[in-house]
């Protein structure tokens, strides 16, 4: 999508938006054994470190041919993952939003997760997704270029690499925030089998609706990327826009537990100690996604696909509602996850 003279103050206040909350910072990590497993494409863990020295919690760095680089996910083992070297066990993965936001550290520094993951027997996957990688496997402007191939990380090599490496038994479960909601139901439509479960809080589900090409474009165009290098132009590559967009596709998410949830985009209950400066964005941004999953959750309610939805009025956008969020969800991924792992599922 081509910027126009016509929006360039709308472009402006939706971009800074996107670069409204700070990223967190790096912690503490230590060296440890890499496991001898590869994708299907040779996409492998060059490295593995222990996290303020947690050896349940581990940064993997994934040497990714999908990406055409390097790429980081943190994994959170069971409790019980050392003492019962044969056992697999599900994963419930959490998907981060665009790099601006928070990365694949951000849900253990703004969530109890670590906490959570203590009290259940499931391995949690967060992987990164580039700057704002939307979790697609770009067009790359039609070149034959395997680079920022996101989708194919997040729902092939990343699924390959925990099963084969990290005793995943491929039930699977996907929850994200923002753009990583977006990403937990779109990947969910695209490869169905990868998740049985998808939840989106505060997702961007409608990039092809009212203000997703302008929202689109400005978390691309906020970490220096060319949106047309994603999925085209929008009028000219129409097509390729359609097939990711959730609503559009919403029909084929039958037979995944949905989950969708946002706030309408005014101060709400956790918005007390919000930053001043930080507030305008955190409402705007919660205000389109909110359209956004309305407009999917209406989708699927025509369509007669079971989804769960938690509208819970006044929030923004931001840590202290999807920690809520993950407290609702967090049963519910648990209990898909302890059924029984079906004929065919993806591994």
């Amino acid at each position: 999508m081509r910027m126009t003279s016509r929006r360039p103050r709308a472009v402006a206040l939706v971009t800074a938006l996107a670069c409204a909350l700070a990223s967190v910072a790096a912690t503490p990590a230590q060296a440890a054994a890499v496991p001898d497993a590869r994708a299907d494409d040779g996409s492998h863990v060059v490295a593995q470190t222990t996290v303020d020295g947690d050896p349940r919690m581990l940064d993997l760095t994934v040497r990714s041919v999908g990406v055409g680089s390097y790429a980081m996910v943190r994994v959170i083992l069971p409790a019980g993952w050392q003492a019962e070297p044969d056992r697999k066990w599900p994963a419930v993965y959490l998907l981060a939003g665009e790099t601006r936001l928070q990365d694949y550290r951000g849900w253990t520094a703004n969530t109890d997760v670590r906490r959570l993951a203590d009290e259940s027997g499931v391995l949690v996957v967060m992987p990164g997704s580039g700057s704002a990688g939307f979790f697609s496997d770009w067009w790359n402007y039609g070149k034959d270029i395997v680079a920022n191939q996101w989708e194919t990380f997040t729902a092939v090599e990343v699924p390959q690499l925990i099963d084969r490496g990290y005793r995943g038994d491929g039930r699977r479960a996907a929850a994200g925030l923002s753009l990583g909601g977006y990403g937990a139901v779109e990947l969910a439509a695209r490869r169905p089998g990868v998740f049985r479960f998808a939840g989106s809080f505060s997702g961007n589900l409608n990039p092809t609706g009212p203000y997703g090409e302008l929202l689109t474009g400005a978390i691309v165009g906020s970490a220096r990327l060319d949106p047309e290098a994603l999925w085209g132009d929008r009028r000219r590559e129409a097509s390729r826009w359609d097939a990711h967009d959730p609503v559009v596709n919403a029909d084929r998410l039958r037979g995944t537990e949905l989950y969708l949830s946002t706030g309408n985009g005014l101060p709400g209950p956790f918005d007390g100690k919000l930053p001043i400066d930080v507030l305008p964005g955190a409402m705007l941004l919660e205000f389109l996604c909110s359209g956004q999953t309305i407009a999917m959750a209406d989708r699927l309610n025509r369509l007669g696909v079971p989804v769960t939805s938690d509208f819970y009025g006044p929030g923004t956008h931001h840590w202290a509602y999807w920690q809520d969020q993950l407290h609702k969800t967090w049963p519910r991924m648990l209990r898909v996850l302890d059924a029984p792992a079906k004929t065919g599922e993806a591994s």
